[in-house]
């Protein structure tokens, strides 16, 4: 089964600021590869959504059921609805997560 993945607004932006950061320290090259590589590792989702793992601060939470899977320093949250996978934000894995999703009104 093939799910279609579709991005919040804040994961949107999120994506953007990466670039951005990266483009303005000078590496514009830089900043287009891992914009590249962010999006598709969000499309792969497409094919196995269940392998991202539900991350440990947000276990007990019955408001929603979020997944994440890494890439680098960075966390994909993600939540499969249905036939879609929803990716709500792409989080610096320094962050506190509960925090982020908390200012972000997703909890």
């Amino acid at each position: 089964m093939t799910y279609s993945v579709e991005f919040s607004t804040g994961a949107k932006q999120d994506i953007f600021k990466l670039y951005r950061y990266v483009k303005d320290a000078g590496k514009p090259e830089s900043a287009r590869n891992f914009s590249a590589q962010m999006k598709k590792a969000c499309l792969s989702l497409s094919e196995n959504p269940e392998r991202g793992h539900i991350p440990e601060e947000l276990k007990g939470l019955s408001v929603m059921l979020c997944r994440q899977i890494v890439l680098k320093d960075y966390r994909i949250i993600y939540q499969v609805i249905g036939e879609v996978v929803v990716i709500s934000g792409i989080i610096d894995g320094h962050r506190q997560l509960r925090e982020v999703m908390r200012q972000r009104m997703l909890i």
